[in-house]
């Protein structure tokens, strides 16, 4: 018997599966810039909050006519987690985040 991957060859799944890598590289990049280990106790929390933060941009992109690729999606959840980051007091240094001129609209309304 052969261990098939069914969902893998299904080119929505393999979209998602690049968007979620992209995030996660984009969030392991940010908590090496900032020296915060994997491990930090509040890493589960602050994702959690970006993540709502995330859900509510896409929505925003989705009427405003950006499309969330995997590129556009992990910048937004790096500056969702760096957004929710701060206000938990952690400093983030300007020039640390990837620069999101691209994407402001929806910054705009999601943390409005």
């Amino acid at each position: 018997m052969t261990d098939m991957d069914e969902w893998g060859s299904d080119p929505s799944v393999q979209i998602m599966r690049k968007v979620f890598k992209e995030m996660e590289n984009a969030q392991h990049e940010l908590l090496k810039r900032l020296d915060i280990t994997s491990y930090d106790p509040r890493i589960r929390w602050w994702r959690e909050q970006a993540l709502a933060f995330f859900e509510k941009a896409c929505g925003v992109s989705n009427r405003i006519g950006i499309t969330m690729d995997e590129h556009t999606a992990s910048l937004v959840y790096v500056h969702c987690l760096a957004k929710v980051m701060g206000a938990e007091r952690v400093n983030i240094p300007a020039g640390i985040l990837p620069e999101a001129t691209s994407i402001e609209k929806i910054f705009k309304e999601v943390f409005s």
